[in-house]
């Protein structure tokens, strides 16, 4: 008999088990994908993160107690620069970046060798920022600037506003105000040692919008910057950054400035009265050096700065205006061959310039 197999009449139409599973471990993707995207809910953001690390706050205190403002401060988790910033309470007014005293106080014998930088009404006391020292960074004093404004009393600031511009009588027909000088083309001459830093971020904000409405208005912007030299093989503190153009990279270079060095401004001051004096010449148009300067680091006696001045503005059509920010001395020698507008509070730069 023939016993050989025989082919089935019926077709075998089951799936290996195996090839099951993954049909359904790809559909649990998809879904899980489809959840992902399209129901999930977005996370809570994180705070801004601290990417230059933690940074303390030395905070002097006389005759006030501090604790309370310190608290408050921390508690509000501040962030300056990237740094996680926590004030602590100092007992050396040397190692410290704020002085706290009673509203109005002389703090001439509490300074103790140090400068003031501003000061700023704040809740039952004043704050005074100090400038920085060996012991003092700038990224600490700029820490303090922002806990003078947290803590800032708009209403005694106003009052103390009011005091200082009485309002006069007036008897006599008021003359009408004189119109606004005409903008002229303007080389910006900052000043970012290190000494400015309580003012750096004002100012840069205001020369910012100044080149701005300069270039808006016409008129051509150089912006530089100075301090001393930083780096080896330097000789000179000035940077000729943005040569004279419409504004717009005057604005973008301004905000790109670091700080550090001292203010070497004799020397900056006469290579920049000698360019703007070129660009006169070359359009037959009035130009100003616009300065902002927190003081000189006297890198040219008062005689060779005074010669060298005249002789690098020779019979262009060209003035210096200088801003003085803040408590360091001003030079006088500067004022006598320019205007001089001294701003004591850099907060107030903005409206200054």
């Amino acid at each position: 008999m023939d016993m050989g197999r025989h082919r089935s009449e019926s077709n075998n139409f089951s799936v290996a088990g195996w090839v099951v599973a993954v049909f359904l471990l790809a559909i649990a993707l998809i879904a899980a994908a489809i959840w992902w995207f399209g129901f999930r809910q977005p996370e809570t953001p994180q705070a801004q993160e601290c990417i230059q690390g933690d940074l303390n706050l030395p905070v002097a205190a006389d005759g006030v107690d501090a604790t309370a403002l310190i608290d408050d401060y921390n508690a509000s988790d501040p962030v300056v620069r990237d740094f996680c910033i926590t004030a602590e309470l100092t007992d050396s007014v040397v190692q410290a970046a704020v002085l706290l005293t009673p509203a109005g106080a002389d703090v001439t014998e509490l300074l103790d060798g140090r400068s003031l930088s501003s000061t700023t009404p704040v809740t039952g006391a004043d704050a005074h920022v100090l400038t920085p020292t060996d012991g003092v960074n700038e990224e600490q004093v700029r820490a303090a600037t922002e806990f003078a404004r947290f803590h800032e009393d708009t209403d005694r600031t106003t009052e103390a506003t009011s005091e200082e511009a009485p309002e006069e009588t007036v008897t006599e027909e008021t003359p009408a105000p004189e119109p606004a000088p005409e903008a002229v083309d303007t080389l910006i001459l900052f000043d970012t040692s290190a000494q400015s830093v309580p003012f750096h971020d004002a100012a840069t904000d205001a020369l910012a919008r100044l080149s701005l409405d300069l270039g808006a208005q016409g008129r051509q912007v150089a912006m530089w910057n100075y301090s001393s030299p930083l780096n080896p093989g330097v000789t000179q503190g000035w940077r000729t950054n943005v040569s004279f153009s419409d504004g717009t990279d005057a604005a973008a270079a301004v905000r790109l400035f670091g700080t550090g060095g001292v203010p070497q401004t004799r020397s900056a001051v006469v290579a920049a009265i000698g360019n703007a004096a070129e660009h006169s010449r070359a359009t037959g148009q009035p130009a100003r050096v616009l300065l902002v300067t927190s003081g000189t680091a006297q890198d040219m006696d008062d005689a060779a700065f005074a010669a060298a001045f005249e002789q690098a503005r020779g019979d262009a059509d060209v003035v210096l205006e200088v801003v003085h920010v803040g408590a360091g001395e001003v030079d006088a020698v500067l004022a006598d061959v320019g205007t001089l507008t001294e701003v004591a509070d850099p907060a107030t730069l903005p409206d200054s310039l």
